[in-house]
């Protein structure tokens, strides 16, 4: 009986902790990347609906139109010379979201949404595209965070 109240006594403890030893990506002035948001919509391609939320990136010309065809976002173009486009869907509360910063932490480019904090928002989802334009550079990943949480990640081909 005492091994099982220790037991439970561990867990309530562990359970309680703060969390100080977890990892968190918190992101710099330094690592910021300059963007350019090319297109939003307040719609979600229908191809994306259940694995929401998503990010995905195009650096050459037939990736760049197989994801406007995939996203069934409209006719615009990118010099993907220099550039590439970085693709996001996601849903928020009626107060919406938007994309705080781009930044490069360790070869990865991560893409910062943050919520806004408005105090009566609708409890239905709003769904949201987002198409940026961001300076080419090696990336190993495009990843898209939430405060700082990642919610999707995508390895650079």
């Amino acid at each position: 009986m005492k091994k099982f109240l220790l037991a439970i006594f561990l867990l309530l403890v562990a359970g309680c902790s703060d969390g100080e030893g977890k990892q968190h990506t918190k992101f710099t002035e330094q690592q910021a990347v300059p963007f350019e948001l090319v297109h939003y919509e307040e719609k979600i391609a229908p191809i994306y609906e259940s694995l929401v939320p998503h990010i995905a990136y195009a650096s050459t010309p037939s990736q760049f139109e197989s994801l406007q065809g995939r996203f069934k976002v409209a006719d615009f173009s990118i010099d993907l010379d220099n550039y590439m486009a970085v693709f996001i869907v996601t849903y928020s509360n009626g107060c919406g979201v938007f994309v705080d910063g781009v930044y490069d932490h360790d070869g990865y480019l991560g893409v910062q949404l943050i919520d806004s904090n408005g105090k009566s928002c609708d409890v239905e989802g709003v769904p949201h595209t987002f198409v940026l334009q961001v300076e080419k550079n090696q990336y190993k990943k495009v990843q898209l965070f939430n405060g700082e949480i990642i919610k999707s990640s995508v390895d650079v081909e």
